[in-house]
């Protein structure tokens, strides 16, 4: 008898987590077990839940960020069916001092839906520890390129932290391969801030 008491207090033990102080404070995060933030980037400052590991890690292109062609940095992953993209660029102080905060996610939010061949379903204003940003939800043709009607969906997010612009970005081909429609509001919800 005694040694079933034990055991079932081994038991309640190792299932509690001997005690809560002990938990990490990623086990109090609102990601399940299975969606914890498994990719960093000290550059880049921020952290991120990525489904399937990172291809493109700090590949640097010229391309259009906020109306202008500039270095950006990005973090690509793809897995069959998906893609998940981390981008950053920074602007100018001439630039920070000509636009606004508001002008500034209204372009990006403009450059994330000519990249997918979006049309906009949902825009919402949210924030990052009391940075702007927008959260952006579309229908898509990025499959066949914008030939054809939508094909997929894409989820997206913008943050202007200080003068770097942050977007992550996700697609999903309509056929839902592998259930990648469920991963994107967790591989949203996931991105944090590193202390810079």
């Amino acid at each position: 008898m005694e040694r079933l008491y034990l055991l079932i207090c081994i038991v309640l033990l190792a299932s509690s987590g001997f005690s809560s102080r002990y938990h990490s404070p990623q086990a109090t995060s609102r990601l399940s077990n299975q969606h914890r933030r498994n990719f960093e980037s000290q550059t880049g400052g921020f952290a991120v839940w990525m489904p399937v590991k990172v291809e493109e890690n700090d590949q640097i292109r010229r391309s259009t960020c906020i109306g202008s062609a500039r270095d950006i940095h990005f973090f690509i992953a793809r897995t069959n069916g998906a893609y998940w993209l981390v981008q950053y660029c920074e602007l100018s102080d001439d630039e920070m001092k000509k636009l606004s905060g508001s002008e500034i996610l209204d372009q990006a939010r403009r450059e994330v839906l000519a990249d997918v061949f979006g049309t906009l379903k949902q825009e919402t204003r949210i924030t990052l520890n009391g940075y702007a940003g927008r959260h952006i939800v579309a229908d898509s043709a990025l499959k066949t390129g914008g030939m054809e009607k939508p094909d997929g969906t894409s989820k997206a997010r913008v943050f202007l932290v200080g003068n770097r612009v942050y977007r992550l970005a996700t697609y999903v081909f309509g056929e839902n391969w592998g259930g990648n429609l469920e991963r994107m509001d967790e591989f949203l919800e996931s991105f944090v801030l590193l202390k810079r």
